[in-house]
């Protein structure tokens, strides 16, 4: 769990099962920075890696099991 930098504008086709509203982004950090590398653009990726932190999202990353085809190339892509 972490606290964001800023809430950045991530489109609702990320979040299709869960109401925006309900979406805490400091309680909900991990589920959130995952459903991005998941889902996300190009642009939502860079967003939340600016959001979180390089290295919170990299020991996060590394350590779950959450992460589909996508998620983990977008990983590669973007944290090295």
């Amino acid at each position: 769990m972490k606290s964001p930098k800023y809430i950045p504008e991530i489109s609702a086709a990320v979040f299709w099962d869960v109401p925006k509203e309900a979406i805490d982004y400091t309680k909900n950090s991990d589920f959130i920075i995952c459903r991005v590398f998941n889902y996300g653009n190009f642009q939502e990726v860079a967003d939340i890696i600016v959001c979180y932190g390089k290295e919170y999202i990299k020991e996060l990353l590394l350590s779950t099991i959450n992460l589909n085809t996508f998620g983990l190339a977008a990983a590669s892509a973007f944290l090295g």
